[in-house]
């Protein structure tokens, strides 16, 4: 009886030892405690009309869904969000027989950076961060133009999600 009580102790405190590590998502690294962000517009290096008011969108609806950080203006902010949209490429990437293409590839490049307000310093950076959907074409262009634009909005939706998820995982 005396050797399971033994084992199990053993077992018991390996378990407890290999769980140190586990931290909540969202909840770890930010060194100094902010509480706010102020998410700044991106610049549009691309020929690509609004695509900055899109992922500027999408962050502050990221930020303010995740509730780890208060979205207020700069001026009160404890982290400025800002960076630069600097290529969207869209090119066919399948043809049918009859040389047509069926569908298309958009990838979105971008650079960001996260600066604590107070002291200037950057406390997360990415550069040349990317994002890439697909979607089928139609022999409508107008059509085909609108699923680039949905194609777009789902980029900016999931660089912001990125951008969240690195800033609280990449401390």
């Amino acid at each position: 009886m005396r050797k399971y009580l033994f084992v199990l102790a053993l077992l018991l405190s390996t378990l407890l030892a290999s769980a140190c590590g586990y931290s909540l998502r969202g909840t770890q690294g930010l060194t100094g405690n902010p509480q706010t962000v102020a998410v700044m517009p991106f610049v549009n290096k691309t020929v690509e009309s609004r695509v900055e008011v899109d992922l500027f969108n999408a962050l502050v609806d990221e930020f303010a869904q995740s509730k780890n950080l208060k979205i207020v203006p700069a001026a009160k902010a404890d982290l400025l969000v800002n960076g630069a949209i600097v290529a969207i490429d869209n090119y066919p990437i399948s043809y049918s027989v009859d040389d047509k293409t069926n569908g298309y590839r958009t990838v979105m490049t971008i650079d960001v950076e996260v600066k604590d307000r107070a002291t200037n310093r950057v406390v997360w950076r990415r550069s040349s961060l990317q994002q890439v959907e697909e979607y089928g074409a139609t022999d409508e262009p107008l059509s085909i133009d609108r699923r680039k634009q949905l194609a777009l909005k789902k980029i900016c939706r999931v660089l912001a999600e990125d951008i969240h998820d690195g800033i609280f995982r990449d401390f």
